[in-house]
């Protein structure tokens, strides 16, 4: 059955019923729910899980399926970026989240209640830090504003820093 990391935490399928469960550490495994209710069958598998954009995904079987589980906001740029220098921006204006590469935007998210999510700056920032690898490489001119700029002001940025 399918298993994934997923915003730090380890979630996996289960034949007969396609459960997902969430381990939660220790002996502590959470359900997140049944994924498939095909009536009059013996087997219901929640069969394969990757996670893509900020979110988790499941196959189930025998519906066939893909579901997929959100669990706070984030943008990403799920390709590899070329060689050299880059400028990266991450803004988080009103209700979106947003990531820009070399002055352009290479990512949006859906809008969200930032209300609905804890925004606060209690715990650690981590930059560089995925779901299954982390940023292999150096970062110079690290800058955390306390608004968002607009994207004349970080074409400004990214060319100063170049």
């Amino acid at each position: 059955m399918g298993m994934a990391v997923y915003n730090g935490k380890l979630y996996a399928g289960t034949l007969p019923f396609a459960d997902v469960y969430r381990y939660d550490g220790g002996s502590k495994w959470t359900t997140t729910g049944r994924l498939d209710n095909t009536p009059d069958v013996r087997y219901r598998r929640a069969w394969s899980m990757a996670v893509f954009e900020g979110k988790l995904f499941c196959g189930v079987l025998p519906s066939g399926h893909v579901l997929s589980l959100e669990a706070g906001k984030s943008v990403t740029y799920d390709r590899a970026l070329s060689s050299g220098w880059h400028h990266l921006a991450a803004i988080r204006k009103g209700n979106r989240l947003r990531l820009s590469i070399d002055g352009k935007r290479v990512a949006e998210s859906s809008r969200f209640d930032p209300a609905a999510f804890n925004l606060s700056t209690e715990g650690p920032l981590k930059i560089g830090l995925g779901q299954h690898d982390f940023f292999n490489g150096e970062m110079k001119d690290v800058r955390i504003y306390r608004r968002a700029l607009s994207r004349s002001e970080i074409n400004d940025v990214r060319r100063a820093g170049r």
